[in-house]
């Protein structure tokens, strides 16, 4: 650099630097001189700040090095998962300032599972910017601009305070060099709160009111541009590749030259955050129990959300529509427990004296309203087939075949009415499979509402979804209370308590009935068939562990395994017993 000519030009532009990036194995044999030298001949410290990182391990935990033969030749994964996977990688296992880090590898195959982790991260803000660019209707978070706070939705406000308070924490985190740190906090936004959660959100708002469409492009194209802008300096790559397609930028302009985001203060609303945390574990509860209980994806069902705390059903009661949108809910009930008792236990008795003209009329009342949707379906069907319909091609298949069927039929009729004795035998047979269908699936009210539970999933799967404002939470059932005629028999009736499905999340109860939503009795000899294979299990594991023989031979990390799985075998037993005792 021209030294000693302390005036030359790149000695006067390069020295003394600002940072100095070095490994701690050679704090000793080369930063602690390179300072003390400096000092003595320039009477000037080199550096203002030395950053001391760990080093890249081996997958057996050896320092890499030219003599063992173990490094890794960082092009072989470069080749296989990218660059920006490998960078973000190397970043994200950093646990803090001089760490070592211990990459995954194998030689055999060149795959490792912590580049890998990273590559299926950046395909995950590959798709979800794709989404959104197809969404924003061809403009640029420029033309779109921000939008009005005025304006946004509950879902808007969230993912807005959760931006913010990511910006703060990575501009935080790096101007501690906390890398790592600050790595994850970007992957856990961006793929959690971002891609899972806000885009999920906002889907319906793309086919509803302009307005609604408006906010939720904006609000899109703000937040990606401000995620590709924060991970710039991990993933270099692909960030700079989706900001100039999603900005429509000219050739000589880069991302690595705009400003890095700034923490808007005034956007951050923690109690706002606090709410949708409830959101998400209600959600999340409703999906986890759906899938135990085997229910179809495409079924909307039914859920009660019950707690016995005013704020949580407060919350609760207005993010519904989310409630309902994510967790495929067809009707919510959101109940106190003193509704909940009042309901389960009701005090009073009702016996056959008390069965008079009214309890008849509100009973056919009640019939009728179940049965009112069965009867207009198929002139709304008609009013919407050339509307709405998501199967156009199944829809004409099935009414050819319909026709094909009726025409058919009426030929073999008209052939078997000929018959001797077979007409009348015929209509007797089909009044009695009238009596019986009547008896099945109308006479009482769970017959009823499976019967309509089963024509609302036809509907649904011919139709696909109605584009309507979300369903109404349905308003706690009240108790009714009958007063019992003194001539009345002592003994109570009852209707069974209805088979659920339940699960906790904070003081919530999320109760999912599963009366005519799924077969009962094959749900319980799958639990029942688990839980067998989790007892036998149990045993052997137990048998293990308890011979002195086998704990004192077997390596320490063979016996620390028996007791992790005896422990989650003894944990998912207590779990499948829990569901049983539901049913």
């Amino acid at each position: 650099m021209g030294w000693p000519d302390e005036t030359a030009k790149d000695f006067q532009t390069y020295y003394p630097t600002t940072t100095l990036v070095t490994g701690f194995d050679i704090i000793f044999f080369w930063v602690a001189r390179m300072t003390m030298m400096a000092g003595h001949f320039t009477d000037t410290m080199p550096f203002e700040t030395v950053y001391i990182h760990g080093l890249v391990r081996d997958e057996n935990n050896q320092k890499m090095s030219k003599s063992k033969g173990n490094g890794i030749d960082p092009l072989v994964l470069i080749n296989k998962y990218g660059t920006d996977a490998l960078r973000y990688a190397l970043v994200r296992e950093v646990m803090g300032a001089g760490q070592d880090i211990r990459l995954e590898y194998d030689r055999k195959t060149d795959e490792s599972t912590s580049v890998e982790a990273s590559r299926n991260f950046t395909n995950k803000l590959w798709n979800a910017s794709r989404f959104v660019m197809m969404n924003l209707g061809g403009q640029t978070p420029a033309q779109l601009g921000e939008p009005d706070s005025a304006q946004l939705e509950l879902a808007d406000r969230w993912i807005l305070s959760r931006f913010n308070q990511v910006v703060q924490r990575v501009c935080q985190n790096c101007d501690k060099y906390a890398f790592g740190e600050a790595s994850k906090e970007l992957y856990e936004f961006i793929w959690g709160d971002f891609c899972d959660w806000y885009i999920e959100l906002v889907k319906p708002r793309f086919y509803g009111e302009a307005a609604s469409k408006k906010v939720a492009q904006q609000t899109l194209a703000f937040v990606l541009d401000g995620i590709l802008k924060l991970l710039h300096p991990f993933m270099p790559h692909i960030t700079e590749e989706v900001w100039h397609t999603l900005t429509q930028s000219n050739e000589d302009q880069f991302l690595a030259v705009q400003p890095y985001p700034v923490s808007k203060s005034e956007q951050i609303d923690a109690d706002l955050e606090e709410q949708f945390e409830l959101l998400i574990g209600t959600i999340r509860t409703i999906r986890n129990l759906r899938a135990e209980a085997g229910i179809k994806p495409s079924l909307k069902i039914e859920a009660i959300l019950q707690s016995d705390n005013a704020k949580e059903r407060q919350i609760l009661s207005a993010t519904q529509s989310y409630i309902q949108e994510l967790g495929r809910v067809e009707t919510l009930t959101i109940r106190g427990e003193e509704q909940a008792s009042a309901v389960a236990s009701p005090s009073e008795t009702v016996s056959p004296a008390t069965v008079d003209l009214d309890q008849i009329t509100a009973e056919f009342t009640d019939f009728w309203v179940t049965m009112r949707p069965l009867l207009e379906e198929p002139l709304t069907y008609v009013k919407r087939i050339f509307g709405d319909i998501r199967r156009p091609g199944k829809t004409l298949l099935i009414g050819f075949g319909a026709l094909v069927i009726l025409k058919l039929m009426g030929s073999v009729v008209a052939e078997l009415r000929s018959l001797p004795l077979l007409a009348p035998t015929l209509r007797l047979i089909g009044i009695g499979y009238t009596a019986w269908f009547v008896k099945e699936n109308l006479l009482t009210p769970e017959s009823r509402q499976a019967t309509w539970t089963k024509v609302s999933a036809w509907r649904k799967e011919i139709l696909g979804k109605r584009q309507s404002a979300a369903q109404p939470v349905a308003p706690a059932p009240q108790p009714t209370a009958v007063e019992p005629s003194a001539s009345a028999a002592s003994e109570p009736v009852s209707e069974p308590a209805p088979k659920m499905f339940a699960g906790v999340v904070g003081t919530v109860q999320v109760l999912i009935p599963l009366t005519g939503v799924v077969d009962v009795e094959a749900l319980r000899a799958k639990l029942e068939k688990d839980l067998g294979k989790l007892q036998g299990e149990i045993k052997s594991l137990s048998g293990r562990l308890g011979n002195p023989g086998f704990v004192a031979k077997a390596p320490a990390d063979v016996v620390q395994g028996a007791k992790d799985a005896l422990a989650e075998a003894q944990k998912q037993t207590e779990i499948l017993e829990a569901r049983l005792s539901m049913l």
